[in-house]
């Protein structure tokens, strides 16, 4: 079902709208218009945001919050998908509703870590399952995990085992699906550090790895700022383990958490606009989500900033 771009490569395919006329976008930041059907991109950075910041609304509403946005895509929280699905809702009328609004699915997030024993974990692997199949029913490329409930400096060495395999076992069960399994970099989990990604990238293969189905990385440089690491040779380093990307910022306060403040992403102390430079220059090509939780209305509106600072961060580049 989905064939991985090549990282390597800068070929561009002609995309095509439904009345057969090419369509390209005007600047590094404008995506093409898309062929459903092709699912090859034309090596642009598109926008998403993170459904799990409004975890209270219907995803009908988000959805719509997303176009009027003028976004390409939401990360879907795999609860939104489970209260559709009592409500009646399909994998066909989740696509439906996509389609409609012009909307793409970088990712399904799901709160899964592999660490909390060998119960929880048979839980765990059914959600995999479940999170695939619609993964694969709406054309999305991949589901977000975690590694780990702790941080990877505490793990013992029976917990780093169990993740590993809990990893393998649902890397295998993507892969049957034709989606990939995705890692989120993430502080107090065992991919918190350049030397704990490094190994979990080592040590998890599933039954057969192959080219474009290994284990995948999802980039937050916000979630290694937090813990006094530089993101950015962790994004040199990995660069070609990292199909996704998460944005967001704060004011930070390091010595109490809770007193930190939630700014538009080029205003935050984290520095994404190093994040962002580094990005082109690699030549990233996929989804950057923004992924502010809290107040609706905080959420929408830092949402809304941040897209406008990024992109004018990039007309800027090309002025």
């Amino acid at each position: 079902m989905f064939e991985p771009g090549d990282k390597k490569s800068d070929r561009k395919l002609e995309l095509v709208d439904r009345n057969g006329v090419g369509l390209r976008g005007n600047s590094m930041f404008e995506p093409a218009r898309w062929n459903r059907k092709n699912i090859a991109r034309e090596g642009r950075i598109r926008f998403s945001m993170c459904s799990t910041g409004l975890k209270q609304a219907p995803i009908e509403a988000v959805l719509d919050l997303a176009q009027d946005l003028g976004l390409q895509g939401v990360e879907l929280w795999v609860g939104h998908l489970e209260s559709y699905s009592k409500r009646g809702g399909t994998p066909e009328d989740m696509r439906k509703l996509l389609e409609s609004r012009g909307l793409e699915v970088p990712a399904i997030s799901e709160y899964i870590y592999f660490s909390k024993g060998e119960e929880e974990r048979k839980g765990e692997l059914e959600r995999i399952r479940r999170a695939a199949e619609w993964a694969a029913e709406i054309g999305c490329p991949r589901i977000r995990t975690f590694a780990g409930h702790k941080a990877s400096r505490e793990a013992l060495a029976v917990e780093w085992d169990d993740v590993v395999s809990g990893l393998d076992e649902a890397l295998d069960i993507c892969r049957a699906q034709g989606v990939r399994l995705a890692v989120e970099i993430h502080n107090n989990t065992f991919a918190d550090t350049a030397e704990s990604l490094a190994a979990l990238l080592r040590d998890v293969s599933g039954e057969g790895q192959g080219e474009g189905q290994g284990l995948e990385l999802i980039y937050d440089g916000f979630n290694l700022f937090v813990d006094y690491l530089e993101p950015i040779p962790v994004l040199e380093q990995f660069f070609y383990d990292i199909h996704h990307v998460h944005f967001k910022d704060y004011r930070w306060n390091h010595q109490d958490w809770s007193q930190s403040v939630p700014v538009p992403v080029l205003q935050g102390d984290a520095g994404h606009a190093a994040i962002l430079q580094k990005l082109l220059d690699l030549g990233y090509e996929g989804y950057i989500s923004f992924e502010y939780m809290g107040d609706y209305e905080q959420v929408v509106l830092n949402t809304k900033r941040s897209l406008a600072e990024v992109r004018d961060f990039g007309e800027q580049l090309e002025a």
